[in-house]
């Protein structure tokens, strides 16, 4: 079995989906096309990242191909979300992990997969925005859903990074509508990932948070092949620069060293190398749409 074989069909498929949320209305359109171009630059980071996993021997063709669909239709549930709320906030709007493997169900792209990459794909797409994942689920799942996790993340660097530069034009829809407040942060956010922890949205007051946040899942990228793409791209240092300086507020000193220890770290998450478990041995999770 071709991890990659007909990727091309399924790719067809959502391009048609995405057009069906067009309206003409260039403000509207434009976000729509945002998350079009992130849903197929997330799919081609996941290919460099499934590529050296199979060539390592650590991932096998199921889980492969799994992650290639579930990062291509990781978002799938955003165009739903954008059309009714005009918003891509969850806390203003609906958890689209979970509506995204609603649209799955409905939609059916996914029909003739095998059961097991339905399975896993499906999984992915619900979990991929989960602030962790859940414990319970099978190191398959685990493994499928680090793959768009980290490959998600990379994307949104760059996403938001042309969003986050000070004094430089922003859409308050990308950036969540967070204000910029010279010189300001949210101890909660900053403290979190100063001890290596993800920050959580709900803290997050001002676009330095966000700044912050972003820098910190440097500690969450489970494979060395993400941290690698990640540090080629200059983001992470390019996010630092932007927030108060170091020789100004000490804390930001530490939190530097602590990024870019994480950032520059070469070896995959334990979670990233389950074995190869035939697809006999899985089985349908309770987070499973």
């Amino acid at each position: 079995m071709d991890a990659q074989r007909d990727i091309f069909r399924h790719e067809a498929w959502f391009g048609q989906y995405v057009d069906r949320f067009l309206t003409g209305d260039a403000a509207h359109d434009a976000h729509i096309e945002l998350k079009r171009e992130h849903s197929l630059l997330v799919l081609g980071n996941a290919r460099a990242i499934v590529s050296e996993a199979v060539a390592a021997g650590t991932m096998d063709v199921v889980s492969a191909r799994a992650a290639l669909l579930g990062a291509l239709y990781h978002d799938i549930g955003r165009f739903r979300q954008y059309r009714r709320w005009q918003t891509f906030s969850d806390a203003r709007s609906t958890n689209h992990g979970l509506l995204g493997g609603r649209v799955l169900n409905e939609e059916r792209p996914l029909h003739d997969e095998s059961p097991a990459v339905r399975h896993l794909a499906a999984c992915a797409v619900v979990l991929h925005n989960r602030f962790a994942i859940p414990g319970g689920v099978s190191p398959r799942v685990r493994q499928v859903t680090r793959v768009v996790r980290d490959a998600d993340k990379l994307d949104i660097f760059r996403v938001l990074a042309a969003h986050m530069e000070p004094g430089g034009p922003r859409d308050d829809v990308v950036v969540m509508h967070l204000p910029e407040v010279q010189g300001a942060w949210t101890p909660a956010v900053l403290d979190a990932v100063r001890a290596g922890r993800l920050a959580s949205y709900a803290d997050m007051r001002c676009l330095n948070d966000f700044r912050i946040l972003l820098c910190g899942w440097c500690f969450d990228l489970g494979f060395a092949a993400s941290r690698r793409l990640l540090r080629e791209s200059g983001r992470v240092e390019q996010l630092l620069a932007w927030l108060p300086a170091p020789d100004q507020v000490p804390e930001m000193a530490e939190l530097r060293c602590r990024v870019l220890a994480a950032l520059h770290d070469q070896n995959d998450m334990a979670d990233c190398r389950p074995g190869m478990t035939g697809d006999a041995a899985e089985t349908p999770e309770s987070v499973a749409p």
